[in-house]
Parts: structure tokens; sequence; C-alpha cells
């Protein structure tokens, strides 16, 4: 485990110039994957995570908004953390084009002081994601995962 806890989060660009956000690694389940499957997909994918400790499911999220993705009525995250040893230099195995198709841009590695103070016009996904992490940070995760409902 890192010895200070940060987080790994994309930058996801929407096309046209719109909005930017920094949200965590992540995507669709794909045919009969469970989550924990789609996980390991995801964060081989996107940053190239391979080895990494036990993953602690620590929210579910339920997006109530037809515009989220189309043809859909919203949309569900989970969310896990995931220890790893040190930061790295993210390297997803999609390719950076690829991964430019799919509107992810850059990767950073966030200390909670930096989530908790950060001013740009970006946000984040979840938008209160600075504080969920700290609380999860500060208080450690949750017996059971954290539920919780965002309608747009």
């Amino acid at each position: 485990m890192t010895t200070s806890p940060v987080f790994c989060s994309i930058d996801s660009s929407h096309p046209g110039g719109g909005l930017t956000v920094w949200c965590p690694p992540g995507g669709g389940l794909e045919g009969d994957e469970i989550p924990s499957e789609a996980l390991a997909r995801e964060l081989d994918e996107e940053i190239g995570l391979r080895d990494y400790g036990a993953a602690t499911h620590v929210w579910h999220e339920e997006i109530r908004d037809p515009t989220v993705l189309p043809g859909w009525d919203g949309a569900i995250n989970d969310y896990f953390l995931v220890p790893v040893e040190a930061a790295f230099e993210p390297c997803g195995s999609l390719g950076r084009e690829a991964l430019a198709a799919e509107f992810v841009e850059h990767f950073e590695w966030w200390s909670v002081d930096r989530l908790l103070s950060h001013e740009g016009r970006e946000v984040f996904g979840p938008r209160d994601l600075p504080d969920r992490f700290a609380r999860l940070v500060k208080d450690g995760p949750p017996s059971s995962p954290e539920r919780f409902v965002r309608s747009l």
C-alpha cells in the first residue's frame, strides 16, 4: 500500500470542448463478467495495473438520468478501494490511441489534500469525490458498500 493515501484518476474530456471529469478508472461489465472481473480488466486496460492487493467494494452509485448513456435510463457505478505498493506511471494495455477514442486523456495521482483544495474548472465523478475519499481515508472502508443515488 502506498505510504500516504492517493487516488488515481483519469481525465475524461467530453467531445466538443465540454466538461472535463476526473474519475476513477472504470467502465461497464462485458458479457457475463462479474464486478471483480470487470475491475481487473478495466484497471489493466486503462492504467496498466495488474498486480494489486485485495480490492474492497466501498461505494455503489445509481445515476437516474437518461442523458448519461444514450439508450439507457441511467447508470450503476461500483467503486473499489484498490491497494497498490506505490504510485506508478499509468500505461493502459489499450494504448493511448484507443483510450483517447474513449476520451480518456490524462492520468493523475491525487492526495487527499490536493483533492480537497482543487479549484479548477474540471469536476469529479462522483461530484463529491474529494469529500467522499477523505472520509474513506479517515474512517476506513465501510463494512458494506455505501449506497447513494444521483438524479441529474
